[in-house]
């Protein structure tokens, strides 16, 4: 990446011919004073004129502003690795919009289908990869990265990927993670669960448990799920071999509404409305994480972003284990998260590429990790950390499950759609709603929104 002077050059032939010229002051000079432009100045004007290209005139390029959405953390999270890039590379400012979830997702669909060239960079969601590369809203990053995959957790680059190009580079990855409340346990009289991935909790063996550790008269559950919505619940009916998506990547009908998902469905509406061991209303990490850390919940399963959210319970004493599974199933944990990707209509191609560039790089994914608990896609950290940050056994077991039992969102196009319609049903199951008519409802919209990317 090259950075130009405040130099402006006319190389007009016959201007150039004067004996002298009114030139911009080097740096410290008083303006006015002028300059003798003798044959070498004349040259060196030439030449970087040649540089610049044949539009006869070197322009001034002092700062380059890259318009950069990214998801509303809190700025001490994401201040600090745009501030670390703009040292690293003079010259480029990244104007972060740091913006709420849904809000994000808005803002980009309303700019990227104006087709114009802002934002420069912008924050993708692992899944919806696939929906904005489809419609032209991604550059590939084949050439960015060239041989460097084998850098990358392997499972961390399938939601970045769309038709076997890598449009989206992984900041981080994710997977889940049950805990529990060593202290609930104890009085219960019961044992504490094995953190080794091989002796995995079924859900079967989970719900007797959660059966025991829920007390309606001082309103403790024992069991649930961090949020409702397909990253967290599609687990379930992938344990049991069930297929959530045709294999075209665009047909709901008979897999959402099929036999196998209503089954699990009716599986997990039965933890709120037979068992009575979750409580309902629980569609936020804030709801299910307060819950926990006061007592009130025995059991959880959710995300490493817990492990900073929980640690304000000064009282709080808990364990983690892996993700159960049902019995005769297999073990499949959720997993991808946000990626970075450039909108190939940037006017300011050079910077974005400088910035998605170093963001993948060693120091940037070990600052990143730092502000956000996610556990690292690139190995190189996971090998340098192994003794420090890694030898909790929280992170033993994610590291087994990305390489074991890691299993991305559906790759669609239309994730987006597929994505919204089933999480409502999934949020209306939980609220007592029929779970057969809602998936049937749900399939029937998505495969009618799916009709686009046909």
């Amino acid at each position: 990446m090259r950075f130009y002077a405040h130099v402006c050059i006319n190389i007009d032939a016959p201007s150039l011919r004067k004996k002298q010229q009114q030139m911009p002051p080097p740096d410290g000079q008083p303006m006015g004073i002028e300059m003798k432009l003798g044959r070498r100045h004349f040259l060196a004007g030439v030449a970087g004129a040649a540089i610049m290209g044949s539009a006869g005139r070197l322009q001034a390029q002092t700062s380059v502003s890259l318009s950069v959405p990214w998801m509303g953390w809190p700025e001490e999270q994401v201040r600090p690795l745009m501030a670390s890039f703009e040292a690293s590379t003079p010259g480029v400012k990244i104007a972060e919009e740091r913006l709420p979830i849904a809000e994000l997702f808005r803002t980009l669909e309303v700019r990227l289908s104006a087709r114009s060239a802002t934002p420069d960079v912008y924050l993708v969601d692992g899944p919806l990869t696939a929906s904005y590369a489809a419609r032209g809203h991604l550059l590939d990053l084949g050439n960015l990265v060239g041989g460097e995959r084998d850098r990358y957790v392997a499972s961390t680059l399938v939601q970045g990927t769309f038709k076997d190009k890598l449009f989206a580079l992984p900041l981080g990855t994710s997977s889940q993670l049950l805990f529990y409340n060593k202290k609930l346990f104890a009085e219960a009289g019961l044992p504490e669960p094995s953190a080794d991935p091989e002796k995995r909790m079924t859900w079967e063996g989970l719900l007797d448990i959660a059966k025991k550790l829920t007390k309606p008269e001082t309103s403790q559950f024992g069991f649930a799920f961090e949020n409702s919505n397909p990253y967290q619940l599609l687990p379930l009916p992938q344990s049991r071999g069930v297929k959530v998506i045709g294999d075209d990547g665009l047909t709901a009908t008979g897999y959402v509404d099929g036999d196998g998902m209503v089954d699990v469905m009716t599986w997990y509406k039965d933890l709120f409305h037979t068992h009575k061991v979750s409580p309902i209303g629980t569609f936020q990490t804030g709801v299910t994480q307060e819950m926990f850390g006061s007592g009130k919940l025995a059991m959880v399963l959710g995300g490493t972003w817990n492990l900073g959210g929980f640690a304000k319970f000064k009282d709080l004493d808990f364990g983690v284990v892996a993700h159960p599974f049902f019995k005769g199933g297999k073990p499949v944990t959720p997993t991808g998260s946000w990626h970075v990707g450039i909108n190939p209509r940037t006017a300011h191609m050079e910077q974005a590429q400088a910035f998605v560039k170093w963001m993948s790089t060693r120091d940037a994914m070990n600052l990143w990790f730092d502000l956000r608990q996610y556990p690292p896609s690139i190995k190189q950290i996971w090998d340098e950390r192994a003794s420090t940050t890694f030898v909790d056994p929280v992170w033993k077991i994610v590291q087994y499950e990305l390489a074991n039992t890691a299993t991305p969102r559906p790759i669609t196009p239309g994730y987006r759609e597929y994505e919204e319609f089933l999480r409502t049903a999934m949020q209306d199951i939980q609220t007592g709603g029929d779970v057969k008519a809602l998936l049937t409802k749900a399939a029937t919209s998505i495969d009618r929104e799916m009709r686009k990317y046909r």
